[in-house]
Formats: structure tokens, C-alpha cells, sequence
């Protein structure tokens, strides 16, 4: 593959695949759910959903590049995509929870301008599309300490742009403690382990709130490290929002130049800020739309083996506006 084509999809503001979210708690939730308050937790948290199809537009972005401390590039960039994840639940017993989850996501850039400041490697102006797999298999325990309720989870991922290797396996690790769980509030805190190379962090607090702040619906969510939003009902089935949401995207590449590693991973933190509206068409089906300022808070180029902290493009960019339309599926 030739190289203006393999940095390409290191510069974008953002990109890569919801599978690699080091972020993701669903497995915080579903052990410590009474079987009836499903529809109502997946409904809260698409997380935890059964499927999902979600299409990002992009506003055009400035973006610099250093390639090893050095000024390499800068420019104007737009993209899109296309992301999807199925889960599959696997088995159930005593407050113990298995599922699988796979995903997708095809990303589709666009460099409009590119000013170089390396002889070699160059960035040109174009077009490339990109393609991200994933499949996790999740587990989540519900026991308890001196009579205080705790929840375990494990999600363990593995990540690939094929489907005849491996590029990446990831691991998180969490610790919660619901300390209050009534209709109208719950509060946990706790811990969240990262074994993965884009980590800033190998360590993060978990903190998930609820609350229905009063009688017509407005509710408070709380769900650090993935994000906050007030939520209001319109009707039984419809609800609008605003509030922050957090992601993290990996994609990855393949070079036959001497100048850059081998393989190495693109890695982006993402924040999405902005209201939304959602509608329960029938019994399963959601339909969302929501818009606002996507902003960059990291954006590493990593090369294999290696971790956050020896990066060797780091790349930032300016927030720029975005559109999202989702469709998803609740548990049958």
C-alpha cells in the first residue's frame, strides 16, 4: 500500500471501530438487573442493547502532525462513518452473566488539503476507506463482601481489520459497588482496569448515577468514564437529550516504508457533546438522531508492541461539528 494512502488514516480527527471502546462498562449493568427492568436499563444505556447501526458525518477539520517530536503535516480533513455491533448473551446462572459481542465499523476519509513538512513520508490529498473488526466475550458477577453487594467484569477483545488475524487483544477489568438501587436512583462507584496499549491510563474510577429528577421525566445519567446527559420523556415511547458521550477508535496499518514501523495502530479518544432525540418504534426497534461538537481529546499513531507514551505521530485537530442517525434493537 503506498504511504500517502497508509497516513491518511492516521490524521483524521477521528476514526477506528466501537469494538475498541476502552471506555465500554456493559458489563457493569446486566448482572446486577432484575429481568424485569431490562427494557427499561436498555433503553438508558445503548450499551446495552441487543444490535446497533449508528452513522457519523463529519464536518471538514484542521489537523497538525509531529512524526517523532518533528513537524510533519497539516491540513483540512472530513470523514464519515458506519459503525455496528450484535450482541449475542451466551448463558446465565446465579447472578453470573456470558455474552459475546461482535463489531464493525468502515470509515471513510477524506484529505482536502495537506501541507508537508517532511520530505518523506508526504501526505496527499484523496480518498480512502477503512474497515475495523472486533469481537469481545464479556462476563459480569453479581456476589457480595461483608453483606455489601459488589459486581465483577471481564471484557476481553480482540480487534482486526480481516478476518485471518489477530492485530490486537484488549482487556478491562472492573470492580463496582451499588450502594443505592431504588426505582428512582442508583449509585455505584468502583475501578476499571485497562490492559491496552492506547490507555493514557492503565487505571480509571468508575462512577455510575441514576436519578429521575421529577414526576415528568427528566432524568440524570451518569456513567463516567463513558459519558453524562440529562434525558427527558415527550411521551411513553420518545425522549430528547443533551449530555457528553466518550469513545476511543483504533484502526490499523501495514507499511513498506523504512521511515515508520512495520505495523502500527491509528488511536483516537473522542468526546461527542451535543442533544439527541430518540423514538421506541414498537416494542424493539429505537430510532435516534442527535448532532452537536465532536473534539479530539487524543490522537496517537502507536507502532505494534509498543504503548500510549512511545507514540511516534501524535496528531491534533480542531472540534468540528457532526450528525448522527442510530438504529437499534432492544433484548427480545
Amino acid at each position: 500500500m503506498k504511504i500517502n494512502i497508509l497516513v491518511i488514516g492516521m490524521l483524521f480527527c477521528s476514526a477506528g471501530t466501537y469494538a475498541q471502546n476502552m471506555f465500554s462498562m456493559s458489563s457493569l449493568h446486566p448482572a446486577d438487573t432484575l429481568r424485569s427492568e431490562s427494557h427499561e436499563q436498555a433503553l438508558r444505556y445503548p450499551s446495552l442493547r441487543q444490535a446497533s447501526v449508528t452513522t457519523d458525518l463529519f464536518g471538514s477539520g484542521h489537523f497538525e502532525s509531529k512524526l517523532n517530536g518533528k513537524d510533519f503535516s497539516s491540513g483540512e480533513s472530513r470523514n464519515a462513518r458506519i459503525s455496528s455491533f450484535f450482541s449475542i448473551p451466551i448463558s446465565s446462572w446465579d447472578g453470573n452473566v456470558i455474552g459475546a459481542t461482535i463489531y464493525h465499523n468502515q470509515q471513510f476519509f477524506n484529505i482536502r488539503e495537506a501541507n508537508n513538512q517532511l520530505a518523506a513520508p508526504r501526505v496527499n490529498k484523496g480518498d480512502i476507506s477503512k474497515s475495523t473488526l472486533g469481537l469481545s466475550l464479556n462476563f459480569s458477577r453479581t456476589d457480595a463482601i461483608f453483606h455489601t453487594p459488589v459486581i465483577y467484569s471481564a471484557v476481553f477483545t480482540g480487534l482486526s481489520d480481516n478476518l485471518s488475524s489477530v492485530r490486537r487483544f484488549n482487556f478491562n477489568g472492573s470492580i463496582s459497588f451499588p450502594l443505592t438501587h431504588t426505582p428512582d436512583e442508583y449509585f455505584s462507584v468502583g475501578a476499571l482496569v485497562l490492559i491496552d496499549p492506547s490507555a493514557p491510563s492503565p487505571v480509571l474510577p468508575v462512577v455510575n448515577y441514576f436519578r429521575k429528577l421529577n414526576s415528568s421525566g427528566l432524568q440524570l445519567i451518569l456513567d463516567f468514564p463513558q459519558g453524562a446527559s440529562l434525558k427527558q420523556a415527550l411521551s411513553r415511547k420518545a425522549w430528547i437529550y443533551v449530555g457528553t458521550t466518550a469513545n476511543t477508535y483504533a484502526s490499523f496499518f501495514k507499511s513498506g516504508d523504512p521511515a515508520l514501523p512495520g505495523h502500527f495502530s491509528y488511536n483516537t479518544i473522542e468526546f461527542k457533546t451535543g442533544p439527541g432525540f430518540e423514538y421506541l418504534l414498537g416494542q424493539y426497534v429505537v430510532l435516534g438522531v442527535s448532532g452537536g461538537v465532536n473534539s479530539i481529546a487524543s490522537a496517537r499513531t502507536i507502532a505494534k508492541g509498543s504503548n500510549y507514551n512511545d507514540a511516534f505521530i501524535k496528531t491534533t485537530g480542531k472540534s468540528v461539528p457532526y450528525g448522527e442517525f442510530r438504529i437499534s434493537l432492544l433484548s427480545f
